[in-house]
């Protein structure tokens, strides 16, 4: 299976440290790694999922020919192989010269720390906040800035405090990619992400080719696991319910990191991430950015994808309803060739997918919902933000113009509903020309109703998920019927 050329160690800088990083460490987590090799241990370890934040540290790189600066990601769930040609600071290279960073000073000054387990993680994000240039920073966007952190025993009205008391000062200090970004670095890194990877280690192998034929030629030979960004992954690895023996990365591959605009469509490639998909999507689909804000924590959305999310074939993904709406198409690819599958039909049973074994998901293009369209995105959860979703669900209507009451196209899908997410297109035929009654109202829901197969689980009972998509569909109808009633009032001024 060896690549041309290829190199036999994850390469990547650790603060001021070149590394090059073989066999069984580079299959360990970065977490770990940081801490049990390199003695790090300011970054720290408690959930082992990527939930509680104590283990954030700062990435950089050129993967995708650009940098955007330093993103704060989870070392816990994502190995050193898969950070290869990547800058990563610490909480120990945030001091310069034995003195204390502006937000280190300011948690202290504030009193922000008591037990001092969350803190690293807490300095991190905040750092990766107020570095990110971010204008008007205030108390909610502070807060948004830590949701991938707990602390539980300090609050965090101190730490909000110490963020904004930081601030003026971080502005006025040297950035941390003047620091960790000179131009010989750069000029590394984007010379190792130009060269093959192939890391062996007992029976498990890593590989990361640079070339989409390549990736699809390992495809083809042999079973392999791919790793988008791995942050699904990575929790079962660590929780002992995973041990992928042959892993094929797609980090090292330029043409997978495309975003694509057109007037009617957009394409995410492979490895474009949730972060910049949400940015994208802020102009060009608002109501999705809005529902990506409360769908993962930053740290995560700096390493998950779009394309990851539609391959883990959860029947409560988050951003699959919205996807069913919007006309997806899934771009696989093959060394036999590229074929285009519509989302309506890739899902076919719990966790499987109409995917050839020898096929990869290059990317997923959307359509972009019109200035007509009706667009509402819906999650229910046992908290609002960042948890498992109990039921999901996406409407995409367009009304007549002449009568804002009446349906002349519809579109509805659900998750958390059965072993799929899926469309219901009997109830989308029944309600065109219709006016949203109550009692068209209460007759597409009862087609719905009698086409779901709702589970009881932990999240939440069959006739709790039940009465959730009852009262998902007559809130957007609710809606729906109040914008007809003003659209109709501004007819008649």
């Amino acid at each position: 299976m060896a690549l041309n050329k290829n190199r036999d160690a994850a390469v990547l800088y650790i603060n001021h440290e070149r590394h090059e990083v073989r066999g069984e460490e580079a299959f360990m987590m970065l977490a770990d790694y940081l801490r049990y090799k390199r003695g790090l241990v300011g970054t720290k370890i408690v959930c082992a999922e990527g939930d509680c934040g104590a283990c954030s540290v700062l990435k950089a790189s050129y993967l995708n020919g650009r940098s955007e600066g330093f993103e704060v990601i989870n070392a816990c769930i994502i190995s050193v192989a898969q950070l290869d040609a990547c800058q990563i600071v610490t909480v120990e290279g945030l001091s310069e010269g034995g003195q204390l960073s502006a937000v280190q000073e300011s948690v202290a000054a504030c009193h922000a720390s008591q037990c001092g387990y969350c803190t690293p993680g807490f300095v991190v994000a905040i750092t990766a906040c107020l570095e990110s240039g971010k204008k008007d920073l205030n108390e909610q966007k502070i807060k948004n800035c830590l949701t991938g952190n707990l602390c539980r025993c300090t609050g965090y009205t101190s730490l909000i405090e110490a963020a904004l008391k930081a601030q003026p000062s971080v502005q006025l200090s040297a950035s941390l990619a003047s620091r960790y970004l000179p131009d010989d670095r750069q000029k590394d890194l984007k010379a190792i992400a130009g060269i093959p990877l192939e890391i062996s280690f007992g029976d498990k192998t890593f590989c990361a080719p640079v070339l989409l034929k390549d990736a699809l030629q390992l495809r083809s030979k042999m079973p392999l696991t791919l790793m988008a960004s791995g942050s699904d992954l990575g929790v079962m690895i660590n929780k002992g319910k995973a041990n992928p023996k042959t892993q094929l990365s797609l980090h090292l591959l330029p043409d997978l990191y495309k975003i694509d605009q057109d007037q009617n469509r957009l394409t995410f490639g492979a490895r474009v991430t949730l972060t910049e998909l949400r940015k994208i999507c802020e102009k060009t689909v608002p109501e999705f950015a809005k529902f990506l804000n409360i769908f993962a924590s930053p740290q995560i959305k700096n390493i998950g994808t779009l394309v990851g999310n539609v391959a883990n074939a959860s029947p409560i993904g988050d951003t699959v309803p919205f996807l069913m709406v919007a006309d997806t198409l899934v771009h696989v690819a093959s060394s036999r060739g590229t074929r285009n599958i519509p989302l309506t039909e890739f899902y076919l049973a719990y966790r499987k997918m109409s995917l050839e074994a020898d096929e990869i998901i290059a990317s997923v293009s959307f359509a972009i919902p019109k200035q007509e369209d009706r667009l509402r995105i819906f999650k229910v959860s046992q908290r609002k933000d960042l948890d498992i979703s109990t039921v999901n669900s996406a409407f995409l209507f367009r009304m007549k113009d002449d009568h804002p009451s009446v349906v002349s196209e519809a579109r509805i899908a659900y998750g958390g509903i059965g072993p799929v997410i899926r469309r219901f297109p009997a109830v989308e035929t029944f309600l065109v020309g219709k006016a949203l009654e109550p009692k068209v109202i209460d007759q597409a829901l009862g087609m719905i109703q009698g086409d779901i197969l709702p589970l009881s689980d932990v999240r939440g009972t069959s006739a709790y998920r039940r009465n959730l998509v009852d009262g998902m569909f007559r809130r957007f109808c609710e809606e729906l019927g109040q914008k007809a009633t003003h659209q109709g009032a501004e007819q008649h001024v």
